[in-house]
């Protein structure tokens, strides 16, 4: 049966993959939790959202380009650290210790361990929408996946593991 809830409590009934936005300008990096959507396949365009409060934000303004690191299910402990440590100037990256690696297209830290990464170079953003995140459009233009590994999902502000009956056909 359908019951009504609060219209704040839409926001995380959605379930999503768990990301990871990373970015670089000059010496500065920073990296967020984040959720993305795929928007078209060709070409290749996936949506971010940013909250406009955090040096990621700011990276990707300065940057123009970023990269989506799909965290996997043994990652859990990398997103709600990434989550609980917020200011525009802090790497969080050095803060945190985490291993990353060079994106081979654009200027970003790839986090490591990942079930997967996207390489992505912004084609539109609207930052001056209402509300406290911006939206990227970016277009991929590098997709790498260790398919040894499995992605993590969130849902009412809770991670889970995808677990076997979930098939990955790529």
């Amino acid at each position: 049966m359908l019951k009504s809830y609060p219209i704040g409590k839409s926001t995380v009934e959605l379930p999503c993959s768990v990301v990871a936005i990373s970015a670089k300008s000059g010496a500065q990096q920073g990296a967020m939790t984040a959720s993305a959507m795929y928007v078209s396949q060709v070409p290749a365009l996936i949506l971010v959202s940013i909250a406009k409060s955090l040096a990621t934000y700011e990276l990707i303004e300065k940057s123009k380009a970023f990269a989506i690191n799909i965290l996997s299910e043994n990652q859990i402990a990398l997103a709600k650290k990434l989550a609980s440590v917020h200011g525009k100037g802090v790497d969080k990256l050095k803060e945190l210790k985490v291993a990353t690696s060079a994106a081979s297209t654009v200027k970003a830290p790839l986090i490591d361990g990942c079930f997967g990464y996207i390489e992505c170079k912004v084609k539109g953003s609207f930052s001056d929408v209402e509300g406290d995140h911006a939206i990227y459009i970016g277009e991929a233009v590098s997709f790498k996946l260790d398919k040894s590994l499995k992605p993590l999902v969130w849902l009412e502000n809770k991670y889970f593991k995808v677990g076997s009956e979930c098939k990955l056909k790529v």
